[in-house]
């Protein structure tokens, strides 16, 4: 080595790749013991945050999904319900809904109607369907009373467009949404 310094940097060039590949073969074993123990630690780690994601991801589309639209029906017309549950189905989020009969003091619903309710929920079983007959007048007060009772806003509400005898405008239904 102090003959000629130089060879002694050649054979290290050599000999510590051969120790290092001796070393890595003596001990594969608890090498990969290592290796394992790391990919499971963040495993675990990513399993953790990828569990974490996934449920408030699913919490916040049952939160989308369950929330409750009213639909108003004056009764009678299973055309104008089904058009309404199209309408929902196509353009809303939703798998729950409240149809809504709104009838006088006095007056008794539609015999009709409870069976048409049922029709539809045949028809369409991915929507739950909620059949309420309410007796008072149909306006304003109605439809801000609801909302608060439900916990249900009055954008979420709609109705089939009016009779020409109706006297309420749509401004005043509070953002009762008026579906043709």
């Amino acid at each position: 080595m102090i003959m000629n310094p130089a060879y002694v940097g050649v054979f290290l060039q050599y000999f510590l790749p051969t120790m290092i590949i001796v070393v890595i073969m003596l001990n594969r074993i608890t090498l990969l013991k290592v290796c394992l123990f790391l990919i499971k630690s963040v495993s675990q780690k990513l399993t953790g945050v990828t569990d974490t994601l996934t449920r408030n991801i699913e919490m916040n589309m049952d939160q989308i999904n369950s929330q409750q639209f009213v639909f108003f029906t004056r009764g009678g017309n299973i055309s104008n319900l089904n058009l309404a549950m199209l309408y929902v189905q196509d353009n809303e989020q939703t798998n729950r809904m409240k149809i809504v009969n709104v009838i006088p003091e006095g007056a008794e619903a539609s015999g009709n109607l409870a069976d048409d309710i049922k029709f539809l929920n045949r028809i369409y079983p991915e929507i739950d369907l909620e059949f309420i007959v309410h007796r008072g007048e149909f306006g304003p007060d109605l439809i801000q009373e609801l909302s608060q009772k439900w916990a249900i806003p009055p954008s979420f509400m709609f109705m089939r467009s009016p009779k020409g005898d109706f006297r309420y405008s749509s401004a005043e239904l509070g953002g009762v949404r008026l579906i043709m």
